[in-house]
């Protein structure tokens, strides 16, 4: 980026900005989408990276390559993102049993002692958390529905959605262990 153009962005000058921003969003769109499988979330990445970008661009030194500079930014999202993603793999994997388990009472008639009563507190933890918060669980494990597709039916964001999972998922579980501790001392 010319010396010319950072002081006008830095002045306030959003066209000059909208201007790097399109030379080099094509460049930093390639580079996330060929690390994450996920075009939504890499498009994602890359706006997250020139919001970074512009709040810290008074840090930014002309002597380096700037497509560099935004890289190593962009690089940091892509991680958080990866990490991210392999967490919620972990969360699906660990609640969705559990979750599927409230599908039929055909199932629970399946079930053991010890799955009846984890289902068993799991509905009524279920009913405990806030209506949002429950309704994104039910859509996430229940219907299985993507991040983004909860996102965008309840028209929030994907930050919202997963943020929302991971609390959902903390009440959960303290919950269901406060619950099961109970019983087991009743």
């Amino acid at each position: 980026m010319q010396r010319v153009t950072l002081e006008k962005i830095l002045r306030g000058d959003l066209d000059a900005y909208e201007a790097v921003v399109r030379q080099y969003q094509g460049m930093l769109l390639g580079y996330a989408s060929s690390r994450l499988l996920d075009i939504d979330a890499a498009q994602e990445v890359v706006q997250l990276t020139f919001i970074r970008a512009y709040e810290q661009l008074n840090e930014y030194q002309p002597k380096h390559e700037f497509g560099v500079w935004l890289c190593v930014i962009c690089k940091h999202f892509i991680l958080t993102e990866l990490e991210r993603q392999r967490r919620e793999t972990r969360n699906l994997d660990k609640f969705s049993h559990a979750l599927r388990l409230r599908l039929g009472e055909q199932m629970v008639g399946s079930c053991d002692d010890g799955q009846r009563e984890l289902l068993s507190q799991m509905r009524e933890c279920v009913k405990a958390l806030q209506s949002q918060a429950a309704l994104v669980v039910r859509l996430r494990y229940e219907k299985r529905q993507s991040c983004q597709h909860i996102a965008e039916s309840l028209n929030r964001t994907v930050t919202w959605v997963t943020s929302t999972l991971s609390r959902s998922r903390k009440s959960l579980r303290a919950c269901i262990n406060s619950r099961l501790g109970e019983e087991s001392t009743a």
